[in-house]
């Protein structure tokens, strides 16, 4: 398989992931779902593309912006990063829900709010956690 074809399934399968999510967001057996599959997959595909990509000499490009620039001058490497953003933006989508249903919070505005974290995934967050405040007069997280 081809980088092109792995960007394009592991896009399509971050994306349909969501809709599950921003339909049910309170349902927890969804959220079990997305983590054991999607959440899974993408970590192994992560998994898989960086071990097979890595340069132990790399590391130290990490401390520099420049440094970091010339990781990413590879498709692997993008490819490494946006499976990244998925994944996690995903897991925050998750995270928000469930925090969102135990303080019984209004599903509208949760589900608006993932339209903030799919795109955006920091945005998102922070967006929750100002509803979340508010909301609550506690800035806790469980």
């Amino acid at each position: 398989m081809d980088i092109d074809q792995i960007f394009s399934i592991t896009n399509t399968l971050a994306f349909f992931s969501w809709i599950p999510l921003i339909i049910s967001p309170f349902n927890n057996r969804i959220r079990n779902i997305l983590l054991i599959s999607t959440v899974t997959l993408l970590s192994l595909t992560y998994a898989l593309l960086f071990f097979k990509t890595f340069d132990a000499g790399a590391m130290e490009s990490f401390s520099t912006l420049d440094g970091l620039m010339s990781l990413f001058s590879s498709k692997e490497a993008v490819l490494i990063g946006w499976i990244h953003y998925l994944t996690f933006d995903l897991l925050a989508g998750i995270f928000i829900a469930r925090n969102a249903e135990k303080h019984q919070l209004n599903l509208w505005i949760t589900r608006s709010i993932f339209v903030f974290t799919l795109m955006t995934g920091p945005l998102g967050f922070l967006l929750f956690v100002v509803y979340k405040t508010v909301a609550t007069k506690k800035y806790t997280f469980e």
